[in-house]
């Protein structure tokens, strides 16, 4: 008989290794998110497990959020890709999104989001918005086959400009204020509240290992900065940023292909280059990479509300707000931009 219980600390080792080893789940099922998330937000962790005699059937990581702005609600999972149920069977899926719902409406939730990169066999029938999807790089053939048969030539151009822009590509932990510096501007030039840099200090607390920060500097100033995250197979492409400057000198494009070019190296067989809005100009970008586009499903539980969020930038009800954003000094949005991040799931 399987049952839904919340974890505990002795669960780590089972619940990573169950996640390590299902098709369904991402690296954003990791357990190591729970901390990061929790001690630099303090939003509440509901990490949710289905189990029978056998073991773990399936998971489910969730946060309830308390956000005053915008009323409480539970999301798996915030600030993140993917999160979502990943399970062996229907009966556990049901199960573990029955109890979702229940702690939801413990906690005076207004709604839970399910943030599924696949949809497991047979889940509820709930809401479901599919206004985001991935990019997804093979990267079987290799990286002569990656640049000669799936790079756009408009790609291999700006990666070839980008390799004559006197660029000094850095690597590693160190690099994280740069990182961060050049992330800063470039969330205020897009109008969106910057992540504090504890979450950043965090994730590489925990993911030291598998995480990998890129910042590339011309004349001694940072210009564009990179992490990306690997799982499995995959590698993640989480975080990309510039600064006009180096938009400039196509800074993305060239360290987009140096993380590709390392992730061949390393056996990876894919690149995840992230979620986008349909029609984006990311959306747009990313599909001269020879990628395949993939449907994201974010599903809701309903519990005090009748009708799908839209808390995303891409509402035009936050156009004006994004606006005057755009127009504020840098000092300002890192005070201002961490506070308002965190009620911005």
């Amino acid at each position: 008989m399987t049952r839904v219980r919340e974890w505990v600390e002795a669960d780590r080792p089972a619940w990573e290794t169950w996640v390590r080893g299902h098709a369904a789940a991402t690296l954003f099922h990791r357990p190591a998110w729970r901390e990061v998330i929790a001690a630099t937000f303090g939003h509440r962790p509901v990490y949710l497990l289905a189990e029978d005699e056998s073991g773990i059937r399936g998971v489910l990581p969730l946060f309830v959020l308390r956000t005053g702005l915008f009323g409480t609600m539970a999301v798996s999972l915030p600030f993140l890709n993917y999160g979502g149920v990943a399970a062996d069977d229907p009966e556990a899926a049901r199960l573990l999104v029955d109890e979702a719902a229940r702690r939801g409406r413990e906690n005076g939730c207004a709604y839970v989001e399910f943030r599924h990169r696949y949809l497991a066999p047979g889940e509820p029938d709930l809401p479901t918005n599919t206004f985001k999807v991935t990019s997804v790089l093979d990267l079987t053939g290799g990286a002569e086959d990656v640049w000669k048969t799936k790079l756009h030539q408009n790609v291999r151009n700006k990666i070839r400009k980008g390799q004559k822009s006197d660029l000094d590509i850095r690597r590693g932990p160190a690099e994280l204020g740069a990182f961060y510096h050049v992330f800063s501007v470039n969330q205020r030039d897009h109008g969106t509240p910057v992540l504090p840099k504890k979450f950043f200090v965090q994730l590489l607390a925990r993911f030291g290992d598998t995480a990998t920060v890129l910042v590339a500097y011309r004349q001694g100033r940072p210009v564009g900065a990179k992490l990306f995250m690997d799982f499995g197979a995959t590698r993640y492409f989480i975080w990309s940023a510039s600064v006009p400057e180096g938009n400039q000198a196509a800074v993305v494009p060239l360290m987009n292909w140096l993380a590709i070019e390392d992730a061949v190296q390393a056996g990876l067989q894919a690149v995840d280059m992230g979620r986008s809005t349909v029609g984006s100009s990311s959306q747009s970008f990313k599909k001269y990479w020879g990628v395949s586009i993939e449907p994201l499903y974010w599903q809701y539980h309903l519990l005090a509300r009748d009708e799908m969020p839209g808390l995303n930038t891409s509402n035009p009800k936050f156009e004006f707000a994004i606006r005057v954003w755009r127009r504020l000094p840098l000092f300002a949005t890192h005070w201002f931009g961490p506070l308002l991040a965190k009620r911005l799931p």
